[in-house]
């Protein structure tokens, strides 16, 4: 999916260096950041069985991996009773449980994929992130069990654990060739102007955040924004 958006700006300061602009800055983002596999079917299938075992096969040879557990049940992690449920109950639109082991976040509200994409990635950056129960159009599915089939549903899986784990892998180098290429490129007059690893983060962060939470953008895989002076 693509953008084009347009600003009005009256300077530009780029890595401490003021820029004399004549012509549009043309600014180029590529958002997807992980190789994401979302995995769906009929409850009792084995999805949790099939992403458990690849968690664990893929961690021990040095992969990252971050999961999603999506469903359409209307239920929740925090209990009554609990401290953080009166936090929400008292009206707390957001509230995070610290500990020494653990951290989390509780957004009360129904977020989409790409919002809860870009805090995950927001995080850490992963080699893969698993998505159980996937519904998202956009992002590529296994089907483990009898069910409808679901669009960009790559493979059934018939109980061929090392195909599946191959497949993955192979999905992981694409996405890591992809993003081995700039993910935002900065053209000034039509002269492109190199960037560090941290201006290059914090334009592809900013403009992904911005656009992200506008209505009717899904998502989000590449941006291109004229900025006019």
């Amino acid at each position: 999916m693509s953008f084009k958006l347009s600003i009005s700006i009256k300077q530009v300061i780029l890595e401490g260096k003021k820029l004399n602009l004549s012509k549009p800055i043309q600014v180029k983002v590529k958002s997807m950041p992980s190789c994401v596999i979302g995995f769906y079917g009929p409850s009792n299938a084995g999805k949790t069985t099939l992403i458990v075992r690849l968690i664990q096969t893929l961690t021990k040879e040095g992969y990252s991996v971050a999961t999603v557990k999506q469903t359409e049940k209307n239920i929740g992690l925090d209990c009554e009773g609990k401290d953080t449920w009166s936090h929400s109950q008292a009206g707390a639109k957001v509230v995070v449980f610290s500990s020494p082991v653990e951290t989390d976040i509780i957004v009360k509200k129904k977020q989409t994929f790409t919002e809860i994409l870009h805090q995950i990635t927001a995080i850490s950056s992963y080699d893969c992130i698993f998505v159980e129960g996937a519904t998202d159009r956009d992002i590529l599915k296994i089907r483990v069990g009898k069910s409808t089939k679901r669009e960009n549903t790559i493979v059934d899986y018939n109980g061929d654990f090392t195909a599946v784990l191959s497949l993955i892998k192979k999905k992981i180098k694409e996405n890591t060739d992809i993003e081995r290429k700039e993910s935002v490129s900065v053209l000034v007059n039509g002269k492109e102007i190199p960037l560090t690893e941290f201006p290059s983060s914090v334009i592809k962060n900013t403009v992904v955040g911005l656009l992200q939470s506008l209505k009717g953008v899904d998502t989000i895989r590449e941006i291109k924004l004229t900025i006019r002076c």
